[in-house]
């Protein structure tokens, strides 16, 4: 449908017309230079002119075209199949039946098959194409989070039916019951898997952290449970230097039994501990009764100086912050204690609180741990007397401008720090957390100094530093002016309900004192373990001789697994410096890598071990659940149907009304006055009338 709409009342419209007309008839008619002509030639003039007319003063009125577009949209078929491990154990003829089951669903408009979109899911969804075959070794199924993708693909658009072919077990996100009220069309599941309780016996879950220090003792605990069982069984783990069995009761009730053992860290490194639970007479499913438990044994962990002149909410606050970190061993003591230390023998970095340069007890903590060669950060008193501290060897000297007075700086984090990156919404973190009470100074920092946080005030982020660290010869130390962080852990914790943001902050202050800068110009950041459904991420920085960032670099990776193997890979810039590399997922295994890169005229090369522990989430022995699939079903309108019954299927979604095509009218409006074919209507009319005049002799 298309009609003309324009901008002023009809009346008004024909008023203009007719005069149009009358001018027209006018000339032609009255106008004595045109008598001579015959009668006829002067009617097609004028017939020429009125319509020029006419076509300009209708643009006058800003006409628009109104066209109403019709289309048609055919309702989808969304079809979600479980590619766990667990489908393909228990169905391993599923994926024939399947898709024999939709080339049986007629294509035809209005019909299921005629538009069918197919997704995988496990640990995340994937879109399945026709060709694509099936691969049932997905480690753990988080059905959830696949429901809540498909409803915001889907929204707004007609979809006639989801079919859903699962067991019920999901091990990973929410329940998915929460997820069906949102769905945008009924939920029709095929009850995949075996409900049937079998006789077994299986290790549910295995606790245990996953570093420990060498030297120590650590816990590993086994949880089993048992299904048509009632005895006694065995429990053993074997490793390194390491093989103690235990005996456990089933009284048949179904309630887990917890094994516990202790175990002797004997050596540094990566070691594997397994844990195996001993058969029982009848039982099938064995794989359930086996579990690895990986450790990552270090050689001691760092120990950590939190000292002042006297109790401080700082100190506390950050001795908490480290003491949560299995790799650190935090102590607390005075100034006035530490001449009676072993300082270098004792720590291996130090936060000295509520500096006084002026303070005899201040300036002797810092000169012993100087001369021990430990790497030290200290937060500034901000009442404290600062001429002196340009004479203490830190690279900063500092003028009070207004005596007896302080500033309430906020922290900014430098979007350019070299040397580590912080937390994700650290900006934000610190923008909400009160502010520092700092002194007010102008200050000289040195060229060693690198700033990790500016100070924001009222809201605008200024050039001067309020966190520092420097690199040296001499080794490396922090500076901070001004206390009070004690109050971004509280209320970060009221605004977050964690203390992760300031634990990570101070966690890597931490770290960067206490590694060594003789190995910094090129360092890769890679985890140690992980799981096989996890993502392998790294990252590195590449710094010059200045210890300057290094642009540019090429930096090459090599994975290599235990049959010699090798993957080659290339590390990427990353948005906010250094490099990345997102090397997707592996296979369970052990894995060498060795990262290398050239900066000027040298190579550094990095390399590691990487071990992907096995997830055995999938193989615990549980049967299906249909009665949670039966609810899904219901509470979307759907129903729940075995794999033998699809014929059943077809013909409830066949009979649907669900799948008949939708009509979407949508009205479009263009302006008359931007068609170029106006411009030329005008120009013809105009011209034929015209050269007709001069044909016929008149002007």
């Amino acid at each position: 449908m298309r009609d003309v709409l324009l901008d002023a009342p009809f009346l008004l419209v024909a008023l203009a017309l007719t005069l149009v007309v009358m001018a027209s008839a006018l000339l032609y008619r009255i106008d004595k230079g045109n008598r001579h002509l015959p009668p006829a030639l002067r009617a097609a003039l004028g017939v020429l002119r009125a319509l020029s007319l006419a076509t300009l003063v209708l643009l006058l009125f800003r006409p628009v075209l109104r066209v109403e577009e019709s289309t048609t949209r055919q309702p989808a078929l969304i079809v979600m199949q479980d590619l766990s491990a667990s489908i393909g154990a228990d169905n391993p003829d599923w994926e024939s039946r399947l898709d024999a089951w939709l080339a049986t669903l007629s294509t035809e408009p209005g019909e299921p098959g005629a538009s069918i979109q197919s997704y995988g899911f496990g640990s995340s969804l994937v879109v399945l194409d026709a060709q694509d075959s099936l691969d049932f070794s997905d480690p753990t199924t988080d059905l959830s989070s696949a429901l809540e993708v498909v409803q915001g693909q889907w929204a707004g658009t007609p979809v006639g039916a989801i079919v859903l072919a699962t067991d019920g077990r999901f091990n990973r996100g929410r329940n998915p019951e929460s997820n069906t009220q949102q769905l945008p069309a009924p939920l029709h599941v095929i009850t995949l898997g075996d409900t049937s309780l079998r006789k077994d016996v299986r290790i549910v879950r295995l606790l245990h952290n996953d570093v420990a220090g060498l030297g120590n003792q650590f816990p590993i605990e086994a949880e089993i449970s048992a299904h048509g069982f009632t005895g006694t069984t065995q429990i053993r783990l074997t490793g390194p230097q390491t093989d103690i069995v235990q005996e456990v009761t089933f009284d048949g009730s179904g309630m887990p039994v917890t094994a516990r053992f202790l175990v002797q860290a004997e050596r540094p490194g990566l070691q594997r501990y397994r844990v195996s639970l001993a058969p029982i007479e009848g039982e099938d499913n064995r794989e359930n009764n086996l579990r690895t438990a990986l450790i990552d044994v270090i050689e001691g962990k760092k120990r950590i100086l939190v000292s002042g002149k006297a109790p401080h909410p700082d100190m506390g606050a950050w001795a908490n912050a480290l003491s949560g970190n299995i790799n650190y061993q935090v102590e607390q003591h005075f100034f006035e204690a530490l001449p009676s230390l072993d300082a270098g023998k004792n720590w291996d970095a130090a936060f000295l609180f509520s500096f006084d340069p002026a303070d005899a007890e201040s300036v002797g903590a810092l000169r012993i741990l100087q001369e021990a060669g430990i790497s030290t950060g200290i937060i500034l008193d901000p009442l404290a007397s600062y001429e002196a501290l340009g004479g203490l060897g830190l690279g900063v000297g500092l003028t009070e401008t207004r005596k007896g007075l302080t500033t309430d700086p906020r922290g900014a984090v430098n979007p350019a720090f070299p040397h580590f990156r912080l937390k994700e919404g650290m900006e934000e973190w610190l923008a909400e957390v009160p502010p520092l009470m700092s002194p007010f100074v102008t200050a000289e920092w040195g060229p060693a100094h690198t700033p990790l946080l500016y100070q924001r005030i009222g809201g605008i982020t200024t050039e001067d530093p309020l966190l520092t660290v420097t690199q040296t010869n001499q080794g490396r130390s922090m500076t901070m002016l001004g206390e009070g962080s004690w109050r971004w852990r509280q209320v970060g914790f009221l605004r977050t309900g964690s203390h992760e943001m300031f634990d990570d902050l101070i966690g890597k202050l931490t770290q960067f004192l206490t590694s060594d800068p003789g190995v910094n110009r090129f360092r890769v950041e890679a985890p140690r373990i992980l799981d096989e459904d996890q993502r392998l991420l790294m990252q590195a920085r590449a710094y010059d001789a200045t210890l300057q960032p290094f642009e540019g670099a090429d930096i090459a990776l090599e994975l290599t697994d235990s049959a010699g193997t090798h993957w080659n890979y290339r590390f990427s810039t990353a948005a906010a410096g250094g490099y990345a590399l997102d090397a997707g997922r592996w296979q369970k295994g052990t894995y060498t890598w060795k990262a290398a890169v050239n900066i000027g005229n040298e190579r550094f090369e990095r390399s590691g071990v990487l071990e992907i522990r096995a997830m055995e989430l999938e193989r615990n022995g549980r049967p299906a659940d249909h009665a949670i699939l039966q609810r899904m079903a219901l509470a979307t309108g759907g129903t729940a149907i075995s794999p033998d019954s699809l014929a059943q299927l077809s013909e409830i979604l066949s009979t649907s009304p669900r799948f008949t095509p939708e009509r979407d009218i949508s009205e479009r409006l263009r302006d008359i006055i931007e068609w170029k074919t106006l411009v030329l209507i005008l120009l013809g009319l105009l011209c034929s009338e015209w050269i007709v005049r001069r044909w016929a002799g008149t002007y």
